[in-house]
């Protein structure tokens, strides 16, 4: 059997079949010379017919098992990924590739994980009826990774096209942050959310006991998903936010250094429109990998930065939401510029801190975004245009 951190196997099992020297030859018929020949091929077709049927009836969710999936090793980190149509085995595939090199051991979970939730059906008979603009299959997914992760311990989970730069697993392989209390990493987006088992199984108890019209004004939309619930949570209270995620791979200054000249922790997600405007349209593999190799040449300009205990890990990795004046300042100058709003005093000053970043051998970094040389499209590109219009980009 493959090991728990491995892919689910597809493959049948072997059976290994006794072979029993015929009797000798008599003067009986053909059915009675073969009658215990032909009962066990009777009996054998009618297992496989049993087996096929099961298989075709359940999603093959026989195959898996509890006890070979459930884990409280801290350094696996899980996506959800049900192939509906999209065309993203690839990213998946890079994905993986990406945060194994960043030192974790990702492993993709599905549908058949979800399954052995004891709330499963209830809860995909109930999501399926939400209100969404989007593909049903797609935001059911959504919806049951919560309960897959919850199936196999909690811990940490991604979206499949976040790219992770130089954030190791924390060390001892046990750490959560907040207590572990649910936490997502974007902001209120789940591009990364992290939880004790306990935590994603309330959390998805509780968007499938909620009051879709409250939430639906609560949060301005006229749909529910998993991030508009998580937005809802958020304001309720009921769980933690932090900024992990806090800008994109062409906003960051070359090298990537902070005002220590140290490497700041670089994760980000990827979106499927972030991808098209941003990039030109680009088949998202190709840039998740082209990012995944640029900014880790560029950060070796900076000093390593590393973390023997869970506290460093938090201080310097997965930092809480409002302890990392610089990292704060950068989410705060991308949320600003890309809602529009005109700078405060405050935002002023963080910009100022901005403009003090040093590569390691304390030498001025270059205040130039690096993705200045794409051409956007669409919304985001109206937004990059009045970056280069009001010379906003001179900051990066």
């Amino acid at each position: 059997m493959a090991s728990k951190y491995g892919a689910v196997p597809t493959d049948q099992v072997a059976v290994d079949v006794t072979h029993v020297k015929p009797p000798a030859k008599t003067s009986r018929s053909f059915v009675s010379d073969h009658f215990r020949a032909l009962m066990l091929a009777c009996l054998a077709l009618l297992v496989m017919v049993s087996v096929v049927s099961t298989g075709v009836l359940r999603g093959s969710v026989s195959q898996l098992r509890l006890e070979d999936v459930h884990t409280n090793d801290r350094c696996v980190v899980y996506t959800y990924f049900e192939d509906q149509g999209m065309g993203h085995g690839g990213t998946v595939d890079v994905w993986k590739s990406i945060w194994s090199a960043a030192g974790w051991k990702p492993v993709v979970l599905s549908e058949q994980h979800a399954a052995l939730h004891s709330d499963y059906q209830d809860m995909k008979d109930r999501f399926s009826t939400y209100p969404t603009t989007n593909p049903l299959g797609y935001e059911t997914a959504c919806y049951l990774r919560y309960l897959a992760v919850a199936v196999v311990g909690g811990g940490y989970m991604t979206d499949y096209d976040t790219i992770n730069i130089n954030v190791p697993p924390p060390p001892g392989c046990e750490f959560l942050p907040n207590d572990g209390k649910l936490t997502t990493h974007d902001d209120f987006v789940p591009a990364m959310v992290s939880g004790t088992e306990q935590e994603f199984d309330r959390v998805i108890h509780d968007m499938f006991n909620a009051n879709l019209d409250e939430t639906m004004t609560t949060v301005g939309q006229q749909m529910v998903s998993d991030m508009y619930f998580l937005q809802y949570f958020a304001i309720k209270g009921t769980i933690a936010l932090a900024h992990n995620f806090y800008s994109s791979p062409n906003w960051m200054a070359d090298p990537p250094c902070d005002d220590n000249g140290d490497e700041l922790p670089l994760m980000f997600h990827l979106n499927t429109d972030k991808v098209r405007n941003e990039f030109g349209g680009a088949d998202k593999p190709a840039v998740m990998n082209e990012w995944f190799a640029a900014l880790n040449d560029r950060r070796n300009r900076c000093n390593p930065v590393t973390a023997a205990t869970p506290e460093e890990y938090a201080q310097k990795f997965l930092v809480p939401l409002g302890t990392n004046k610089f990292i704060e300042s950068l989410w705060m100058h991308w949320d600003c510029v890309h809602s529009g709003c005109t700078p405060t005093e405050k935002q002023q000053a963080q910009e100022e801190l901005i403009k003090s970043a040093v590569d390691k051998d304390g030498n001025p970094v270059t205040l130039v975004r690096l993705g200045r040389q794409f051409e956007f499209e669409g919304t985001l590109g109206r937004r990059e245009r009045r970056v280069r219009e009001e010379d906003l980009h001179k900051l990066w």
